[in-house]
């Protein structure tokens, strides 16, 4: 199967980038940034890919280049549509309106040059954030502007999918976790932890779906295969720790515990402030059903060596792993 990816120097995208190439998909990622302008993390990540894949940089979705990208290294039997604007997605001030412009730009001219050799699927990841998506208290509102952006990308995305009869999946992020992460919940904990320091954790009650990276990866590996064959409009929400933050901490400093050799303690708020997020959002879809005899014990050991090499990103242990 031939790919055209989008979003590999991020955390998830890395990763399902390596699934995807394992699963013997040959990839093609365009990129809309530049190693010069990506950091450390960033050109890491795209470096566990694989060092002889092949990369397109500075080429946005809808831009002249990935126009003529398609036209040059065509046809593809997958669009995967992982990147998204982003930037400080828990602003308030956070431009919805720019972003979806940025995520759709040039749509119908990517789609209809796509299909002028093949009818590719797309494959859309999403998100928690959105609006409509996963179990929790009614009504299911948006998280913020950046989920609200995600919500609008997603039925542009589809509404210009089915308008031509193209098959369409979404494949919904919850709060994803591993080696090459980007600041959230594990990074902060793992922080305190190796430098000898309890945890604080302020947001207890939230309950969240939280799940390793490299399991996540292979479900959407596993998805991507299998789109084309099931066409028509499809959706995979994996679901695997779902439980209160409390709950999920003490699974993760259980797991630390033996392989950072460290006491991994934490505190926890008694009178947690309001979190001005929903309360509970998870997702839907058993994780170890989709992938039998996922071996959690290797996935705790990637991440802990990840840890013990001191790559961990520094952040303040926030009310939501993201």
């Amino acid at each position: 199967m031939r790919v055209l990816f989008t979003g590999a120097s991020s955390f998830t995208g890395a990763w399902f980038a390596r699934a995807l190439r394992a699963h013997g998909a040959e990839l093609v990622l365009a990129c809309r940034g530049t190693p010069r302008s990506w950091t450390p993390l960033q050109r890491a990540r795209l470096a566990s890919i694989g060092a002889d894949v092949e990369c397109h940089f500075g080429c946005p979705f809808g831009s002249r280049r990935f126009l003529a990208l398609i036209e040059r290294r065509g046809p593809f039997d997958l669009l995967a549509l992982h990147g998204a604007e982003v930037g400080d997605h828990r602003d308030p001030l956070f431009d919805v309106e720019r972003a979806l412009a940025a995520n759709t730009r040039g749509l119908d001219a990517v789609l209809d040059r796509l299909s002028r050799r093949r009818r590719p699927a797309l494959l859309v990841t999403g998100s928690l954030f959105e609006a409509d998506e996963g179990r929790g208290e009614p009504p299911l509102r948006a998280f913020n502007a950046y989920g609200l952006s995600k919500t609008l990308t997603w039925q542009v995305l589809r509404f210009a999918a089915e308008r031509r009869g193209l098959t369409i999946g979404k494949f919904t992020l919850g709060n994803p976790f591993g080696p090459y992460e980007k600041p959230g919940l594990c990074s902060a904990l793992a922080r305190a932890w190796t430098a000898g320091e309890t945890a604080f954790l302020r947001q207890p009650e939230l309950v969240r779906d939280h799940a390793p990276v490299d399991l996540l990866a292979e479900a959407y590996a596993r998805f991507a295969f299998r789109l084309p064959v099931l066409g028509g409009t499809r959706r995979l929400n994996p679901s695997c720790f779902a439980e209160p933050l409390s709950a999920f901490v003490e699974r993760f400093a259980a797991a630390m515990r033996p392989r950072l050799a460290r006491p991994c303690r934490y505190t926890a708020a008694r009178h947690p402030e309001p979190a001005g997020e929903p309360r509970i959002r998870i997702n839907t879809d058993p994780l170890p059903e989709l992938v039998p005899g996922w071996d959690f014990a290797t996935s705790w050991d990637r991440l802990a060596a990840w840890y013990r090499e001191g790559r961990g990103s520094p952040a303040v242990v926030p009310a939501l792993a993201g």
